[in-house]
C-alpha cells in the first residue's frame, strides 16, 4: 500500500480544526516538537539538574589548582596534603514564564486552520525569542570580558578572523587574580568551542577580503560568497546563530562550561481545554493550551566567554 510522506500539518489526510479540537494532545504535541533542541540556553549552557524549590546553589570562578605544589618525599617521609580554594558562593532564583494561545469556535466551525498554524508558530517563535533574551541578559553581566574588535569589519582594515583569534587567546589564558587564590602559572583551562551572534552579520563577513582569502585550493567550494550562509566552523568554532543578539558583537565561548540551567518545572504545554465550563468552549466559546517553564540560570565561569564588540560601524 502506497504511504504518503508528511513534513507539515498540510501533508497526508486533510486535518480538520475539529479533528484538533478533539484530540487535545495534537497543537500542545506540535509545540513541543517544533522547539525540540532550540532553546539556545539548553544549547551552550550545562544541565545542571533539577532543583524542588527555586533556589540553586552555586559557586562562581572556582580555581583548578591546590594550593600547594607536589613536594619531595623521603623514604618513610609524610605525604603534605594541600588545600584547594572555592570560588564565592552564590544561588540563583527560578523564574516561571508561560503564554497560551486559543482556539474559538468560529476556527471550529470555519475549519481555520491557517489561523490555528499562525498561533502555534508565534507561540514557538515567542518562546525562542524569550530563550534568547535570557540568554543575552546572563551574557550582559560586567563578569563577562570583552575584547574590541582592532578594527570595524565592514571597513577596509577589518580583520576578523585576527580579531576572533585574539578572542579565543583570551579566553584560553583567562586566569584567577591572585585575589580570587591565583598565581602567574594558573589557568582556568577553558577550551573555547561556540561562537554565537546575529546571523545578520553574514553580508558583513562576505565582503570582507580578509575573511574570505583562505577559501582557496580545495575548500573554495566552502567560500559564503557561493553558499550565503555562515561556515559550519570558525577557526573550529561551532557557530550559532540569535537573531536578538547585538550584530556589532559576537560571544565566543566554552559550550557547557560557562553556564548552567536547573530545572524546577521543564517546559511542558498542557492539552486543549475549554476556557470555561459548558459546551462549546464555555462562556468566551474558545479553546486554549498552556506553554510553561519555571528554570534557573546562572553563569559559574563567565571568563569561559568573551565579547568581541566593534564590530559595525555604529
Amino acid at each position: 500500500m502506497p504511504t504518503t510522506p508528511i513534513v507539515s500539518i498540510s501533508d497526508g489526510s486533510k486535518l480538520t480544526v475539529s479533528d484538533m479540537v478533539g484530540n487535545p494532545l495534537f497543537i500542545p504535541t506540535k509545540i513541543k516538537e517544533l522547539l525540540t533542541n532550540v532553546f539556545i540556553t539548553q544549547t551552550v549552557f550545562r544541565n545542571g539538574g533539577a532543583n524542588t524549590n527555586g533556589l540553586v546553589g552555586y559557586r562562581a570562578g572556582d580555581p583548578i589548582f591546590l594550593d600547594g605544589d607536589p613536594e619531595d618525599v623521603a623514604e618513610f617521609g609524610e605525604i603534605p596534603v594541600a588545600a584547594g580554594r572555592k570560588g564565592s558562593a552564590l544561588f540563583a532564583v527560578a523564574s516561571k514564564k508561560g503564554l497560551g494561545i486559543r482556539v474559538s469556535r468560529e476556527m471550529r466551525d470555519e475549519n481555520n486552520v491557517g489561523e490555528v498554524n499562525r498561533q502555534v508558530t508565534a507561540l514557538v517563535n515567542t518562546f525562542k525569542r524569550s530563550d534568547d533574551r535570557v540568554f543575552r541578559n546572563l551574557l550582559g553581566s560586567s563578569a563577562v570580558p570583552t575584547l574590541a574588535a582592532s578594527a570595524a569589519w565592514d571597513t577596509a582594515n577589518g580583520n576578523p578572523r585576527i580579531d576572533i583569534a585574539r578572542a579565543i587567546e583570551k579566553v584560553t589564558t583567562a586566569a584567577p587574580s591572585v585575589a580570587e587564590g591565583g598565581s602567574a602559572e594558573e589557568w582556568f583551562g577553558f577550551e573555547p568551542d561556540t561562537v554565537v551572534l546575529n546571523p545578520a552579520i553574514l553580508p558583513v563577513l562576505m565582503d570582507n577580503e580578509k575573511f574570505l582569502k583562505v577559501y582557496q585550493g580545495n575548500i573554495a567550494n566552502e567560500n559564503i560568497q557561493y553558499t550565503g550562509k555562515l561556515p559550519g566552523k570558525i577557526f573550529n568554532l561551532d557557530p550559532l546563530g540569535a537573531r536578538s543578539f547585538p550584530t556589532d558583537r559576537i560571544w565566543i565561548g566554552q559550550r557547557g562550561v560557562t553556564g548552567f540551567y536547573s530545572d524546577t518545572r521543564p517546559f511542558e504545554v498542557t492539552g486543549l481545554y475549554p476556557e470555561g465550563n459548558g459546551p462549546n468552549g464555555g462562556p468566551t466559546e474558545s479553546f486554549r493550551c498552556d506553554a510553561t517553564r519555571k528554570t534557573a540560570y546562572a553563569l559559574d565561569q563567565p571568563k569561559a566567554g568573551i565579547w568581541l564588540t566593534g564590530l559595525v560601524t555604529p
